[in-house]
């Protein structure tokens, strides 16, 4: 082989390795330009992953807020009834209930399951909270009035400090005969509906007709709806206790404690800010 021969030999070997080099950067140059998209797109699904788990958490938060002030607000409604006029107490329990049931509705679908089965338990406290309420309210109201036309000190004092007062005398029977109207016997009650209803007349409790209806005073329609409850007295204990003593047994405020341990417990296991429920 000439000295030429073996120059374009090596020539032609040259040109060949610089070819697969080129090649080979092509390659080079197409792997890092893949493998750079691979990791924009793995980092921007994972930025994107954060940031639904944080809007998902925020709208959690918010739901689980609205549920709250929801169930609080019909709570509060319960036991302030007695304050509305008669014609109002239904539309204002069925509007709050209303309220709640929309709260725990979207509460549902946001989850987790945890959360929503404790919500699902409160609503079902204030749910049997509301079966009575409005009859509460009407029996309440009535004992109230009832008890603010005692005389001043002791009712069994009234001949004493008030000259034997018979309208204070009558209320204070009235009361104590409402009071305990669930145990009474049934053959006796439609005779004792017509005596309670004459203490109440003789009270003076009723407002004149006419006579705008004041705080502690009951109307016509007031002693009307007092009438029909006694007449079908189920649960009296439940409609005629003091708050103070009905409100621990309805459980709204250990439903409504296990509710936020459950969304602090879940917030604590996945990473959450507690801080913020």
């Amino acid at each position: 082989m000439s000295v030429q021969d073996v120059h374009t030999a090596f020539t032609a070997l040259g040109a060949v390795f610089s070819g697969v080099a080129a090649l080979a950067a092509v390659m080079v140059a197409r792997w890092q330009t893949t493998f750079g998209r691979r990791l924009a797109l793995e980092s921007m699904s994972t930025q994107a992953a954060v940031e639904r788990g944080l809007r998902l958490e925020t709208e959690r938060c918010e739901a689980w807020r609205a549920f709250l002030r929801a169930s609080d607000a019909f709570d509060d409604a319960v036991w302030r009834l007695r304050e509305l006029d008669p014609p109002s107490r239904t539309e204002e329990l069925r509007a709050r209930g209303e309220a709640l049931t929309e709260a725990c509705s979207e509460l549902c679908v946001l989850g987790p399951d945890t959360v929503v089965r404790h919500a699902e338990l409160l609503g079902e406290r204030c749910g049997r909270m509301e079966r009575y309420a409005v009859r509460r309210a009407v029996v309440r109201s009535a004992l109230v009035a009832l008890e603010r036309r005692w005389c001043p000190g002791n009712a069994e004092r009234c001949e004493e400090r008030c000259g034997g007062s018979d309208a204070h005398s009558c209320a204070w029977l009235a009361y104590v005969m409402l009071e305990g109207w669930g145990d009474r016997d049934d053959d006796e009650r439609p005779d004792d509906l017509d005596y309670l209803e004459y203490l109440i007349r003789e009270s003076g409790v009723l407002a004149g007709v006419g006579t705008p209806a004041e705080s502690g005073v009951l109307t016509e329609e007031d002693l009307r709806q007092l009438l029909a409850v006694a007449s079908n007295p189920v649960s009296w204990n439940l409609l005629s206790a003091e708050d103070r003593w009905l409100r621990p047994r309805t459980g709204y405020d250990e439903g409504r404690g296990a509710f936020i341990s459950s969304v602090r417990a879940f917030l604590d296991a996945t990473g959450g800010a507690t801080a913020r429920f």
